[in-house]
């Protein structure tokens, strides 16, 4: 099954010019996956299937760039990377994250809106299948990384008031299975796209503001939406590069990750 794959090892060559990627045997094709990866190639398919509207002011990271900005060395890499998004344009941005072999998901929301506004202030979410693993140990990696985004930006935003910007772990169904996490981001990312909160005062502890909740959808949804990416045509390497850019292996670094197989609205 498509949810298996987010137990499989792929290995990452990261490149001072980019990223090239490497996955185990699909089952969704009896082939090698390469460049781009498959979380990011599915991603593109919620993009392209979704009105325009709904996506216009939305993007995602890469889902190896918070393990690599936790690397020092690769870190200005990042925020490079991520200035190129645009995301203070945006009123939602997905950062799906993958530590400790566990795949979670982060919204930053509002981010170019005023800290000072009662009705969309910037905020954060953190949406984790498994919250019995502790998303809140994330938080220091995730203030660091808010802080470094705003000062790359130039942003006038002082460190004392990002730290102020909330953090809530909403409530959200969780996984029954070992290997659902990584699926479970990617349903997160459909769902939140197809239903998203028009504005909400975030100093207010109340849970249904955030439209989400042990309810938000069913275990049925979740397998149904894997059924339909199972039965995608989808190509490994769409848009093959004809003379990639050569590099020397003393560059490059390799990642290898092994993602593996308490419901209250919480600030942190």
């Amino acid at each position: 099954m498509l949810k298996s794959l987010f137990l499989r090892t792929f290995v990452v060559v990261v490149m001072q010019g980019g990223l090239e990627a490497t996955m185990a045997q699909s089952p969704l094709k009896e082939e090698s996956w390469t460049q781009p990866d498959l979380f990011t190639t599915l991603c593109r398919h919620i993009w392209d299937e979704s009105p325009e509207e709904q996506v216009e002011s939305a993007t995602y990271f890469d889902p190896l760039w918070f393990e690599m900005y936790a690397n020092w060395d690769r870190r200005a890499n990042v925020l490079s990377w991520i200035k190129e998004k645009g995301i203070f344009s945006k009123k939602c941005v997905f950062v799906p994250i993958v530590m400790w072999s566990h795949w979670s998901l982060l919204i930053m929301y509002n981010l170019g809106q005023s800290l000072d506004s009662e009705t969309n202030a910037p905020c954060l979410l953190l949406l984790d299948s498994l919250q019995g693993m502790d998303p809140k140990r994330l938080e220091p990696s995730i203030r660091r990384l808010l802080i470094d985004i705003y000062e790359s930006e130039e942003r006038t935003e002082s460190k004392k008031e990002l730290l102020k910007i909330p953090l809530w772990i909403p409530e959200v169904p969780q996984q029954k299975e070992g290997n659902e996490c990584g699926f479970y981001v990617l349903f997160y990312i459909r769902r939140f796209i197809d239903s998203p909160p028009q504005s909400f005062n975030v100093s207010k502890r109340n849970s249904k503001m955030l439209l989400m909740g042990k309810d938000w959808f069913t275990y049925e949804e979740v397998e149904s939406f894997c059924q339909s990416l199972e039965a995608l045509p989808i190509d490994p390497d769409p848009d093959p590069d004809p003379d990639p850019v050569s590099y020397d292996s003393s560059d490059s670094i390799e990642i290898v990750m092994t993602p593996s197989s308490v419901h209250t609205c919480k600030r942190i």
